[in-house]
């Protein structure tokens, strides 16, 4: 699996046990038309404001589900992390005990009523996910508010924990495309914290202790976050249930985070030793733009067309399919859009012969984005495309808890599917080619090269 250098992942948790529930069809109260196609009413959640309006719910029924599942994100992820590495182990730690209960009895009773515990960090958050069946929501909540709100962060926990991760870090350093990877994101990001990997470094993680775990949740805590919580429930009940775990003024002063701004090395291009035997690893791109710009849909659009989707875009179709010169490719123009913007990215798995060759066809292919517009045909196609995936988006009520978190945290009414259909049935090909014109620039394009030899990895697994 190809690493995306710039969009750091939720991390799996330490505690996680997972059921096949699915959620069943929503709802949906009459249809409205737009254009030639139909789409389903849209339904409100209900929603609360806690905490001066810095906790924010939302609770939302889907029927049929027969489970809940509930999300707490917390304005702590790694963007705003003072040490690398702490974000992921302050998530991971949430469901490793509390005031009340240790692991081992978290562990055995979310086991005997199927519940699943994920703590996780990400770029803007760390948190929590629960779910269960639906006959236990209220437990669920109780457990939520618990595992956030009183968490243990047991020494010995921290410990196992802090070393399971720097066994993860060493095992990533064992692969080359990872470590150009990394390289890669440094040369987007420095000397903001994303250019760090999630996991850290084995200096970052030697110096941390539970107590910076304490601290940074304790401050994500003052700054507020969002809950969610979405399945076979009442949406009132809930609320009120809420209200009454999380209810009353966050604890502690609320400290402002802003990390400096990601500029970048100055180097146009790197080159390093990965400890790959044969393949070089190339990536090339530079930033966008971030989660709220206006421009994304015809960003997106433009992404599947150079080829987020596979071998159908251009650069995987010349540079693979055509000229045979890269065993993978990956193409996204918004990987890790979020608070920070995302970035342009694309990867080859090549020959170190085939290098300078596939990176002329990149610079091709993104030179006749920029130069014209795309066909009304292909546009249409991507479009279809696009439509397609949208059941897709709701199948589960964890998906709709997803979506309640996304849009609060970012204040887009993202789980609305018409809000979501009209910004594709807006695309236009004059208005994807002004996107590409504004937002991608060849001359700013920055390039990594992993190239073969034996002791790079090495090297890299000490960082």
């Amino acid at each position: 699996m190809r690493p995306r250098p710039t969009s750091p992942a939720p991390a799996p948790c330490g505690c996680q046990r997972k059921h096949a529930s699915l959620a069943g069809p929503f709802r949906s109260r009459g249809r409205l038309q737009l254009g030639a196609r139909a789409m389903p009413t849209d339904r409100e959640p209900s929603r609360l404001d806690l905490w001066s309006g810095r906790l924010r719910l939302a609770a939302l029924r889907v029927p049929d589900s027969g489970v809940v599942a509930a999300r707490v994100w917390l304005r702590g992820g790694s963007r705003v992390g003072p040490s690398p590495g702490l974000a992921l182990l302050c998530g991971r730690m949430l469901v490793e005990g509390t005031a009340r209960r240790t692991w081992r009895e978290i562990a055995e009773q979310a086991e005997a009523r199927g519940v699943s515990l994920n703590g996780f960090a990400s770029a803007e958050v760390h948190g929590l996910s629960i779910d269960a069946l639906a006959d236990d929501a209220g437990l669920a909540l109780e457990w939520l508010a618990e595992l956030v709100l009183e968490p243990g962060f047991d020494r010995g926990r921290f410990k196992l924990l802090r070393d399971q991760t720097l066994g993860e870090l060493r095992s990533l350093a064992d692969r080359p495309e990872v470590v150009a990877g990394w390289t890669f994101r440094d040369q987007l990001y420095h000397p903001h914290p994303l250019a760090s990997p999630s996991q850290g470094t084995s200096e970052s993680l030697a110096a941390l202790t539970p107590e910076d775990c304490l601290r940074f949740h304790g401050d994500a805590l003052a700054r507020g976050g969002v809950v969610a919580v979405a399945g076979e429930i009442d949406e009132d009940a809930v609320l009120a249930d809420l209200a009454r775990l999380f209810g009353g003024s966050a604890k502690g002063a609320i400290r402002t985070v802003e990390p400096p701004a990601p500029r970048g090395r100055s180097e146009k291009r790197i080159e390093l030793v990965t400890g790959s035997r044969a393949q070089a690893h190339v990536y090339a791109g530079h930033f966008t733009v971030d989660r709220r710009h206006p421009d994304l849909p015809e960003l997106r659009a433009l992404g599947i067309l150079l080829g987020s989707d596979g071998l159908a875009g251009r650069i995987p179709h010349r540079v693979r399919e055509q000229e045979g010169l890269a065993y993978a490719t990956h193409v996204d123009v918004l990987a890790g859009a979020g608070t920070d913007p995302g970035a342009l990215s694309v990867y080859l798995g090549t020959h170190p012969d085939h290098v300078e060759r596939g990176l002329e066809l990149v610079r091709e292919a993104l030179h006749e984005v920029i130069e014209r517009p795309p066909e009304a045909a292909v546009l249409e196609a991507c479009k279809t495309g696009m439509y397609g995936r949208e059941p897709f988006l709701t199948e589960t009520a964890g998906l709709w808890a997803g979506l309640l978190v996304d849009a609060l945290l970012f204040d887009l009414p993202s789980y609305r599917r018409s809000w979501r259909l009209e910004r594709i049935e807006r695309l236009s090909p004059d208005g994807v080619f002004q996107a590409a014109g504004r937002h991608l620039k060849l001359e700013r394009l920055l390039v990594t090269v992993g190239v073969p030899g034996q002791d790079g990895c090495a090297r890299n697994a000490a960082r």
